[in-house]
């Protein structure tokens, strides 16, 4: 998956007052933010039905 750049240089509490604003969900890392792939509760299910798993086959 690939994360597209939104917006750079912004402090933690620029980002907090602008991604409220932001109908997509946005990560932060170190002044960058990128946004984030939505997420399905069937994908939900899957990750964590094999995280909890005890052995794990790859």
């Amino acid at each position: 998956m690939i994360s597209t750049r939104a917006r750079t240089g912004l402090t933690p509490q620029e980002y907090l007052a602008w991604e409220v604003q932001q109908p997509l969900r946005y990560e932060y890392f170190d002044g960058d933010v990128f946004a984030m792939a939505g997420g399905t509760l069937p994908h939900a299910d899957i990750a964590l039905n094999i995280a909890s798993r005890e052995h794990v086959i790859l």
